[in-house]
């Protein structure tokens, strides 16, 4: 008879013969077992059962199901030894992760792995709030976006991205904005306002969870629906909604009205963009509206979308000059009031164009000194050059800084009624680290475009991606039909490279600053055109629209600067400690001291080399200049420069005890001498609150040198 021999499950003490302690023990284990209970991440709690483990593993990971079962079990067993009463779900998915790594199952791990955050930092979160994004006020929808943020920008870098690309994004080669958008949504996008005057409004896409509305039939609809269908698609955008135009394709709504009754419906627009909180967890929207001196002859002839949707061709937008620049003076006198308490509109953003034929327009001047009364007050306005030569006799601006030359197709599509352009997808790319990683001229391009293939290949998988997001059905607002295709077409909108820092690759490769000499200038025009002549070359190859752009990097030259700091004992940053930024794209350091047309000379010879977009920034130093003086600075600049887009920056301190709100940055309230003041200022293409910037902004604040007129 062949000997048996039992082991102790507790000592491990090997016996021959039936051992009746022995199995005592393991029936106590198993019953002990079968009163383990598990919560659930359903919230219920159920008894422990390890076939669990092993149908999910088999169902998540596609490992065979003999490896589940072995791998299951040594779970089972492990939990027998903690002799807990109770287990959660999170922590038997941790301990099989454990057991796929020692297989070397890494991949499968990646599959199978839980996304979330430690209890400590939902806390933070909760009782601290964050500073990525100045935008976000601390408050319980922001709390709730910031938890799911982190959750989706983990599930982008381990299921979405591959890991050479996601690892490239965390150590710092290049930056993949808006991450915890990737999965779900676009970037930014511009849309004619025509298209909902005509057909209507449904906020949801398809009408079957929302009210529909047919066009509108008088002004004050006219208005709601502009407000409305900017805000219904921000729930399906990751960035900036713009409205083009948007003075003359409301102006047949305004006939017959007094100045009294526009202005009126023009306070109506601003106060509803600017206190609609409710876009992407306790936001307002991030808008901007395009805002022209009368008609421009690009429209004048075209039909217009008259009350109720009626179109006659024998009405053209040209019968409405007048209601046009009622509509823009209005505008800017709401632009210019500010609020209740006197604080200036932060969105939507006012984008003037400046063009040849509006200098032949009778008023203009004084309309244009109307409108730099609202810059010497609040700095609000921002200005589309389209006297530079470069640009067509349109552009569409949303966003921070994406400023887009229509190409055939859009033309076509503007004449349909329905022009509708945007970003897919920015990525930038880390200009100083390309440096600190080059010897020689040639390693430095070739890396430069190694980077941008990183960047190509991230904004490839983004386009797969919205593909599936809209044939699934979770883009309702971007797949709703206009002439036969979706509102939203993945091929027609542009794929954005940005970059950081050129400043800085440039000291560190060079020695010597973008405004030092004219070396480092004409070898920065030089990487950029590398970049520019890449993207056109990639756009010929593909028939889709590669573009270059100056990225706002509101976080992502702090986020560079510290990653390069931490890793490259050469690096060269602005600031010091903990609050070390980047210089902004092909911007001249913001601390130079030079003179301020120098400055845009070298600066806006880079404006027409960003065809995805540009921004230029002139710090006021003055607490209240002179809107005339303003005014003949802007034309100056308008026609000596190459500059395509740019803002004049007042800072700004609101006093919370008097209400008043004075020029530059104040510790203590000048009229009332009260501590109790927020500070403002325009971080990157908006204006926000000084006390929710990053420490690397904050930095960049203050070296901000600032010019006066006088």
């Amino acid at each position: 008879m062949k000997r048996v021999t039992e082991r102790c499950v507790r000592c491990n003490y090997i016996t021959g013969g039936f051992n009746v302690r022995k199995v005592k023990v393991e029936l106590e284990n198993e019953l002990k077992l079968n009163d383990v209970f598990v919560r659930t991440s359903r919230n219920e709690i159920e008894p422990f059962d390890r076939t669990k483990i092993v149908e999910s593993l088999v169902k998540e990971t596609g490992v065979p199901r003999n490896t589940a079962e072995e791998i299951a079990l040594e779970v089972e067993r492990g939990i027998k030894s903690l002799n807990l009463e109770f287990v959660s779900a999170p922590l038997i998915r941790e301990i099989v992760n454990v057991k796929l790594i020692e297989r070397g199952l890494e991949s499968e791990r990646a599959k199978y792995t839980r996304l979330g955050m430690p209890v400590y930092d939902v806390t933070q979160l909760i009782e601290r709030g964050s500073k990525e994004n100045a935008n976000l006020q601390h408050n319980p929808e922001t709390i709730h976006k910031l938890v799911a943020d982190n959750v989706m920008k983990e599930y982008a870098l381990l299921h979405i991205l591959p890991l050479e690309l996601a690892d490239a994004h965390m150590r710092g080669d290049i930056h993949i904005h808006d991450l915890e958008y990737f999965a779900t949504r676009p970037y930014c996008f511009q849309h004619d306002l025509r298209w909902f005057l005509k057909n209507g409004l449904k906020v949801d896409g398809t009408g079957e969870n929302t009210a529909i509305a047919g066009p509108a039939k008088n002004a004050e609809v006219a208005i709601l629906h502009a407000a409305k269908a900017l805000a219904a698609a921000q729930t399906n955008f990751a960035g900036g909604q713009g409205l083009d135009f948007f003075n003359v394709w409301l102006a047949p709504y305004l006939a017959g009205k007094s100045y009294r009754e526009i202005k009126q419906l023009a306070q109506m627009f601003v106060y509803e963009m600017s206190q609609m909180y409710v876009a992407r967890g306790g936001q307002t929207v991030f808008s901007d509206i395009d805002i022209e001196y009368g008609v421009p002859s690009v429209v004048a002839d075209m039909p217009a979308v008259l009350p109720g949707g009626i179109v006659r061709d024998s009405i053209t937008y040209g019968d409405f000059e007048e209601e046009a620049i009622k509509f823009a003076h209005a505008l800017t006198e709401v632009y210019t009031e500010g609020d209740y308490v006197g604080k200036p509109f932060f969105f939507p953003k006012p984008n003037y164009k400046l063009r040849k034929e509006c200098f032949k327009k009778e008023g203009f001047e004084e309309f244009m000194i109307a409108v730099h009364r609202c810059v010497a007050k609040y700095g609000s306005p921002y200005f589309l050059n389209l006297l530079a030569g470069y640009l067509p006799d349109n552009v569409f601006a949303q966003c921070c800084r994406l400023v887009l030359s229509p190409d055939a197709n859009d033309w076509e599509d503007f004449a349909k009624g329905c022009m509708r352009t945007g970003s897919l997808q920015v990525v930038t790319i880390n200009l100083p680290r390309i440096a600190y990683e080059s010897k020689d001229e040639d390693k430095l391009f070739n890396l430069l475009r190694e980077r941008m293939e990183l960047a190509r290949r991230v904004i490839e998988i983004k386009a797969e991606v919205i593909r599936r997001r809209m044939a699934e059905g979770a883009l309702p607002f971007l797949t709703q039909d206009v002439y036969g295709e979706p509102y939203y077409r993945v091929d027609k909108v542009v794929r954005s490279i940005g970059f950081v820092g050129l400043n800085e690759m440039l000291k560190a490769f060079l020695g010597e600053e973008l405004h030092e000499s004219s070396n480092a200038w004409k070898f920065g025009l030089k990487v950029i055109k590398f970049m520019l002549d890449t993207a056109i070359e990639w756009s010929r190859e593909t028939g889709l629209r590669w573009v270059i752009t100056q990225t706002p990097a509101e976080s992502t030259a702090y986020r560079f600067a510290r990653l390069d700091k931490k890793y490259f004992p050469n690096a060269v940053v602005q600031g010091e400690g903990d609050s070390v930024y980047y210089t902004n794209s092909s911007h001249c350091r913001v601390s130079a001291n030079i003179p301020l047309f120098e400055r845009l000379k070298i600066e806006g010879a880079f404006h027409p080399l960003c065809n995805g977009g540009m921004m230029a920034h002139v710090w006021m130093g003055e607490s209240n200049p002179s809107p005339e003086l303003m005014w003949e600075l802007t034309k100056k600049i308008a026609t000596k420069t190459l500059i395509g887009y740019w803002a004049y920056t007042k800072d700004m301190t609101y006093c919370r005890k008097c209400k008043k709100v004075t020029g530059g940055i104040n510790s203590t309230c000048p009229s009332c001498g009260s501590t109790d003041v927020e500070c403002y200022s325009r971080i990157t293409g908006y204006y926000q609150r000084v006390s929710g910037w990053n420490e690397g902004k904050r930095r960049e604040l203050m070296d901000r040198y600032r010019v006066r007129l006088g």
